[in-house]
């Protein structure tokens, strides 16, 4: 179930219905469960018993772990077990395919005949996210930043919960558990923050990213045919795209949970207002940064090492989120880009700002516009990588942007640069040192007029069939 369809609609004014009808606290928590389940069954019932895997092997090596929290070895044990469980699900079910056609190519480049058979195996929806929350309990519950929940329901509902299991964000069980316990109150906040967020996001779903995606969707599914400018507008339309898209989701996910009395962690953070690669992804999926950085960056080493070595942790970092991504190379270059940028703005901090600094103390507004174009220049290029359908398509699209490249004689309307126009809107009104000091905009009436203008408006053209997220094939 998409949840701008009519069905998931139904599906949640039923589960809405029945839970705050219901006065028993855990009564409420099987509604939720069998909800969850019913709706993660409902892409393929075969998905139910991978994820039901994860989470009782989650919740088993999580009470090994609690039952001597002392012996190091035996935590060592336990632990590499659930990684190597979930990380072999992940493995297989997701990179299988990739790597054994990569080893294949190798070998035939090396000379040696190779015809390995690729394993046509279906990708589980939402498996890297629910992989890397089951990953998060195992380990914070190793380093003692919570105790092992006994009770099985409750860790299959933090795995399973419906509203973020496909495609985020990525929760983490310290602040998930407290809210299974806390007694919870269908109040007038409730339903205006829920409904509000859930707005939102149908509107950046429903009005902007899926009346955005066939026009990238005709660029990038034919790059020869089409010329250098083409290829640009494309790639600029893709940036609204997945953003309007993924943050859509994101909101609509927020929205819902909080309709239930659960708390779920904002994701995005108006990411095209940064003046640094590191800023973007302080701003971009910050569940899956927060992640990359607690439960690989850090146990790498982190920042603690040697300079080459905190490069190393960062590049590879980056990398393995590219990977997480896609099975494809295009995702692998694309994580390689971040990182690279990301090491020359440490360095840039580290050993030229100072410098500048002394020059002129006072930083002026030329700074931020360069880091601005710079920054956003960078993000364009790896989106080209991380729209197009292959290694080579990838390569193409970045070297459209230095007008060398020998395109084809198609182009597109200049007409799609209105495509900015939603995401400057969106940015300025969302930034606070952007925002305009206008009294209106704080009337609640102004809101709810504008929010159900649009919402009409996304109504009376979407398709009849919903089109799924962008993040699902992740």
């Amino acid at each position: 179930m998409i949840f701008t369809s009519f069905s998931f609609l139904a599906f949640f004014a039923a589960v809405f219905t029945l839970y705050w009808t219901i006065p028993v606290k855990q009564w409420r928590l099987l509604v939720l469960l069998a909800g969850s389940a019913l709706f993660y069954g409902w892409w393929d019932w075969r998905f139910l018993g991978l994820i039901f895997l994860v989470i009782v092997i989650s919740w088993l090596v999580a009470l090994r772990l609690s039952a001597r929290p002392n012996d190091r070895q035996h935590q060592a044990r336990w632990l590499t077990f659930g990684l190597v469980v979930v990380l072999g699900v992940l493995a297989t079910f997701k990179y299988m395919g990739f790597f054994a056609v990569s080893f294949a190519e190798v070998l035939n480049k090396l000379g040696l005949a190779a015809d390995m058979p690729t394993l046509r195996i279906i990708l589980p929806v939402g498996v890297s996210f629910y992989i890397f929350q089951a990953i998060s309990y195992m380990v914070d519950v190793r380093r003692r930043h919570l105790a092992a929940e006994p009770r099985l329901s409750r860790v299959a509902l933090y795995i399973a919960f419906f509203p973020q299991l496909v495609a985020g964000p990525i929760v983490r069980a310290a602040a998930f558990f407290p809210q299974i316990e806390r007694e919870k109150r269908l109040t007038r906040r409730t339903i205006v923050v829920g409904v509000r967020a859930f707005i939102t996001g149908f509107i950046y779903k429903a009005l902007i990213a899926d009346n955005i995606g066939p026009a990238v969707d005709m660029v990038y599914g034919d790059l020869d045919a089409y010329g250098n400018g083409a290829i640009v507008l494309a790639t600029f339309a893709f940036a609204g795209q997945i953003y309007f898209d993924f943050a859509g989701y994101s909101l609509m996910a927020i929205g819902i949970a909080r309709l239930f009395g659960f708390h779920i962690p904002r994701n995005f953070n108006y990411p095209y207002a940064a003046a640094s690669i590191t800023d973007f992804w302080r701003r971009w999926h910050m569940s899956l940064s927060g992640w990359l950085r607690d439960y690989l960056f850090i146990p790498l080493g982190g920042s603690r090492a040697g300079k080459m070595l905190v490069y190393r942790n960062i590049l590879t970092t980056m990398v393995l989120g590219g990977l997480w991504h896609g099975a494809a190379w295009t995702f692998v270059l694309w994580g390689l880009l971040h990182g690279l940028a990301l090491i020359i703005h440490k360095m840039w901090i580290a050993h030229i700002e100072p410098k500048l600094t002394k020059l002129r103390p006072r930083a002026n507004a030329l700074d931020w516009i360069a880091g601005f174009f710079l920054t956003q220049l960078i993000v364009l290029l790896s989106w080209a990588l991380f729209r197009a359908q292959s290694l080579p398509d990838g390569l193409a699209a970045m070297a459209a942007f230095t007008g060398l490249r020998e395109g084809g004689a198609l182009g597109v309307n200049w007409m799609m640069m209105l495509i900015l126009l939603p995401l400057a809107i969106d940015h300025l009104l969302g930034v606070s040192r952007w925002r305009p000091n206008w009294p209106v905009l704080s009337r609640p009436e102004v809101w709810w007029g504008a929010a159900g203008m649009l919402t009409a408006l996304a109504i009376t053209i979407y398709p009849l069939r919903a089109a799924p997220f962008v993040y699902f094939q992740f």
